[in-house]
């Protein structure tokens, strides 16, 4: 088949270059916005769990686990569940200096 023949026979108009379009702005998102999302999951997060102890003295994790923080083993997933919080933070905090770093040297070369 001819190369016109196949581009002929693939529908891809303006309203498909829309929707790709709007689709990249949906996942692609600026480095600064990056470390605002870090910091606003964590914090709200760190939040739920601390009304939870309040109210309840359980806390629900994330994957659905409901730990008991009266005994030593709810207390110990506690504590794995809020390091790795902030482990997760730390990282996406990291990621987007990295990108305003790469960012800004890309600024200076022009």
């Amino acid at each position: 088949m001819a190369e016109g023949a196949l581009l002929n026979t693939i529908p891809f108009g303006r309203s498909q270059i829309s929707q790709v379009n709007r689709e990249k702005v949906f996942f692609i998102y600026d480095f600064a916005f990056g470390e605002f999302q870090a910091q606003n999951n964590f914090f709200d997060e760190l939040s739920r769990v601390q009304a939870s102890i309040i109210n309840t003295g359980k806390v629900t994790l994330n994957t659905g686990e409901e730990v008991d923080l009266d005994s030593n083993g709810g207390l110990l997933a506690l504590q794995i569940y809020t390091e790795t919080l902030e482990s997760t933070k730390d990282s996406m905090s990291g990621l987007a200096k990295l990108g305003l770093k790469n960012e800004q040297k890309l600024w200076t070369l022009q």
